[in-house]
């Protein structure tokens, strides 16, 4: 299993004992970059929380067909939902989040539009991202594919923001380790700010809309590193397969 090829699929493509595949990106990754054979045994997730075991029976351009062999259900799912709001920042460093969060866990992002984001949200930059996503969910085991939400500006956001977590600079009241630990969590949801940080308007508008402000301590990172730093210490302190009766 670990050694076997894994790729999200529409669950409709598995019916029965049957596979039918037509999505013209898996099958160009599949016959030109993988170059997958007949008779290959490849693992497939319907993004719903189940796995497969699969062998393909046929392969081209136009399609891809298969038997399964095996279900099974996909545990790479942490045991907490965690909705990442991302600053958008120059294309790499956003998409270096989006990769290294993904494997973390993240269940959701939210691309965030801060008076310092240096972005693009151009339609042909969202299928980058979602093709981002899915690479980097396969990767990991994932069960589910995490949601890419529309890019909102701050203010837009800020009405459903009660009680998340603000990662700040300055004006912290809270540190993020005392933060996870005001009570048990199933959810959480995290801001995390843009190159430069927040804006001064941007953090009353947060203060007064009920949003918590954390520090993840005295050392300054990077955009792309914070919301890293911060879902791995969620992870840790919540999720099941951290605790030390997994291990």
């Amino acid at each position: 299993m670990k050694n076997t090829y894994r790729f999200f699929v529409p669950a409709e493509s598995i019916q029965g004992e049957a596979l039918f595949v037509a999505e013209r990106e898996l099958l160009h990754q599949w016959n030109n970059v993988l170059r997958l054979r007949v008779g290959q045994h490849i693992a497939l997730l319907d993004g719903l929380g189940m796995g497969y075991i699969a062998e393909l029976t046929s392969l081209n351009k136009r399609e891809a067909q298969g038997r399964i062999l095996q279900r099974y259900a996909a545990n790479g799912e942490p045991s907490i939902n965690v909705t990442l709001y991302l600053a958008l920042t120059r294309g790499e460093r956003f998409e270096i989040a989006l990769q290294k969060c993904t494997e973390l866990g993240a269940t959701a992002f939210v691309p965030l539009l801060c008076e310092r984001s240096q972005a693009d949200v151009s339609a042909t930059k969202r299928e980058r991202w979602q093709r981002i996503i899915r690479e980097a969910a396969e990767q990991a085991g994932r069960g589910r594919l995490p949601s890419l939400h529309e890019a909102q500006t701050v203010a837009q956001a800020l009405p459903q923001a009660r009680g998340h977590l603000l990662l700040a600079e300055t004006g912290q009241t809270l540190s993020f380790k005392a933060a996870l630990a005001l009570e048990p969590r199933q959810e959480l949801a995290i801001w995390s700010g843009p190159e430069g940080g927040w804006s001064d308007n941007e953090l009353e508008a947060a203060h007064q809309a009920g949003l918590i402000s954390v520090s993840l301590g005295s050392r300054i990172l990077r955009a792309e590193t914070a919301p890293i730093a911060a879902l791995a210490a969620v992870m840790f302190q919540f999720d099941q397969w951290f605790s030390p009766n997994s291990c």
